[in-house]
């Protein structure tokens, strides 16, 4: 179930420049009964590749090498390579092709213009991540500080107690009373 098992095909991404040379490789069992399709992206179309100037299909032993010789962006798309009478049988290539992306030319100021904008997206989510986790953090230590100066709510408090400075030296002081003055007496 959406194995391959008689054919070998590599490599299975291939992105590349356009007017570049881009080759495939399928190796298979009984290579003179397989056949290169060309699938057409966000479509069900299958194409059989007939014989073209524009590329080559090589047949080695159990491979078949597939050449395209200057890749163009209508080269776009998913080649498989599976058996010729696909068809007639009105089945389906297997899921094990090779995805070619074609990629147009840059020239300098785009390419600058491009690693402008990367480096801007990169200082702002730089900025960000400095101010998302800074504020909670900021908030969460102000919390703590709050509570620890504050009473907690368990009922426990913290008592006020005199420090040795705030004693007095003791003196000796007669009592009022002792001198002549009654107790009673104001």
């Amino acid at each position: 179930g959406g194995g391959c098992p008689v054919v070998q095909q590599h490599p299975r991404y291939v992105a590349a420049k356009k007017n570049t040379p881009v080759h495939f490789i399928c190796s298979s069992k009984d290579p003179d009964s397989m056949q290169w399709y060309k699938m057409v992206e966000n479509s069900n179309d299958m194409h059989e590749l007939p014989d073209s100037p524009r590329y080559n299909i090589e047949r080695e032993g159990k491979v078949i090498n597939f050449t395209i010789f200057r890749i163009t962006y209508e080269d776009n798309g998913i080649y498989v390579c599976d058996s010729k009478n696909l068809r007639a049988e009105k089945k389906r290539p297997h899921r094990c092709g090779t995805e070619l992306r074609v990629m147009g030319h840059s020239n300098i100021q785009q390419i600058q213009s491009r690693n402008t904008l990367k480096d801007a997206i990169i200082i702002i989510q730089s900025i960000l991540l400095v101010v998302f986790f800074s504020v909670p953090m900021l908030l969460f230590l102000d919390k703590v500080s709050d509570s620890i100066s504050s009473p907690s709510s368990d009922g426990l408090e913290v008592e006020q107690m005199a420090t040795y400075e705030d004693i007095t030296p003791f003196r000796d002081v007669k009592a009022k009373w002792t001198v002549g003055e009654h107790p009673g007496e104001e």
